[in-house]
């Protein structure tokens, strides 16, 4: 499943991200203010939301960790932090440019 110039990794990687940042929005707050609900029920409410979130952000997490997994391989650890984060912004999981302190002195 490749999208028009969206390949495997950089959709893993994207949806990973997405996935980790929608775990950590307020959501058991918004549903408990808007429905009213106190005591017991808030209480309920809270502890079933938080943990479908928390469910949510782990598999974020592996997906944007099966991405980072690629991304070793081809680039290795030092480069890792550059090369994630070319894939999530280009949408391309080439390497990422190469700067000059990575260039051998002649």
């Amino acid at each position: 499943m490749v999208l028009k110039g969206v390949n495997r990794a950089v959709l893993r990687l994207r949806a990973g991200v997405g996935l980790i940042v929608v775990s950590w929005l307020p959501i058991a707050q918004v549903v408990i203010w808007t429905a009213g609900l106190s005591g017991h029920a808030a209480d309920d409410t809270r502890l079933w939301i938080w943990s479908v979130q928390w469910l949510v952000g782990f598999v974020g997490l592996a997906l944007a960790g099966v991405a980072a997994k690629t991304a070793i391989k081809a680039a290795g650890w030092r480069k890792l932090p550059r090369t994630l984060w070319h894939m999530f912004w280009t949408g391309h999981a080439d390497a990422a440019p190469v700067s000059p302190m990575d260039v051998p002195p002649p």
